[in-house]
């Protein structure tokens, strides 16, 4: 199997390797890094599809590298770091960036008072929850590269969940209007890259909507909504 990765900053470098089929790209790289390569730079952490730091791209696919196996990819693999993040060195990007936004975006939970939370309460957020801020939904995003003041899917997937969890103080809707959903373009790329398929274009639309009710939000008229997209 012939391997070219993406170096930061040499450029590229080629490697052949031998891998069993159902090896994941995770362990192909840290084979690579025990046997060919010690500077090799990556990020992992769990190896289990959870923490979401080993994701980098593949033939210009992104992935978790612990979540795909090499039989799947092909003979010859092309693999660099995610787009619209800094890179530190070779495949390891700066995470940082996320954790900043969802902090200037508080996102996070306000409860009033204790509230029993039975399950029905929380199947509306449920997919939501399972974010594992990844980052790969707002390397794919068209109007995040543009450098808008779109809040991106990542920071909107993770807004959805307390917008409507009922131990919430309020639906915090002035966070959400400066996150600007209206401004996505739902191409879907962000939903068709996820790697826990949690549709975020899908959650970015009901917020747009959400803000449409509320009367914060002018529903634009004249366009193809009729097609439902």
């Amino acid at each position: 199997m012939v391997v070219r990765i993406k170096r930061h900053p040499a450029g590229r470098e080629e490697f052949n390797v031998d891998m069993e089929p159902k090896a994941t790209l995770l362990e192909l790289l840290i084979k690579l890094k025990e046997e060919e390569d010690p500077t090799l730079t990556f990020r992992s952490m769990c190896r289990a599809g959870i923490c979401g730091t080993c994701a980098v791209k593949v033939n210009g696919k992104p992935v978790l590298a612990c979540s795909v196996r090499v039989e799947n990819l092909g003979e010859e693999l092309f693999i660099e770091p995610l787009e619209g993040y800094r890179i530190i060195k070779d495949l390891a990007v700066e995470h940082e960036t996320i954790y900043e936004r969802l902090r200037l975006a508080k996102v996070w939970l306000m409860p009033a008072q204790e509230y029993e939370v039975l399950p029905h309460h929380l199947e509306r957020v449920s997919r939501s929850h399972e974010c594992i801020l990844c980052g790969i939904c707002d390397s794919v995003c068209p109007v995040l590269q543009t450098g808008s003041s779109f809040g991106g899917p990542l920071v909107l997937t993770r807004l959805y969940k307390h917008l409507y969890d009922p131990r919430n103080i309020k639906q915090d809707l002035e966070n959400l209007f400066g996150l600007n959903p209206q401004l996505c373009t739902h191409c879907m790329n962000c939903s068709y890259a996820c790697p826990k398929r949690l549709m975020p274009e899908a959650h970015i639309r009901e917020e747009e909507l959400l803000l449409v009710d509320k009367g914060l939000l002018r529903k634009e008229s004249g366009g193809f909504e009729f097609l439902g997209f």
